[in-house]
């Protein structure tokens, strides 16, 4: 599930930090994923990209009354 591109913020909170190389390591990876949605964030509001926005209706039928 991708909450983050339908505008769904989701938190991760750590109550003990691993060994350093892997917060470094860590800490890496999450500021490369937040400078990827800052970039699509900036696309989505330039104009240069058309956000799709699928929904539908569901009719109720005759049977089902």
């Amino acid at each position: 599930m991708e909450l983050d591109k339908e505008g769904i913020a989701v938190a991760e909170y750590w109550t003990q930090l691993p060994p350093k190389s892997e917060f470094v390591q860590k800490i890496g990876e999450i500021y490369e994923e937040a400078q990827e949605r800052l970039e699509r964030r900036k696309m989505l509001t330039s104009g240069d990209a058309v956000r799709q926005i699928n929904y539908f209706i569901e009719t109720k039928d005759e049977d089902e009354e």
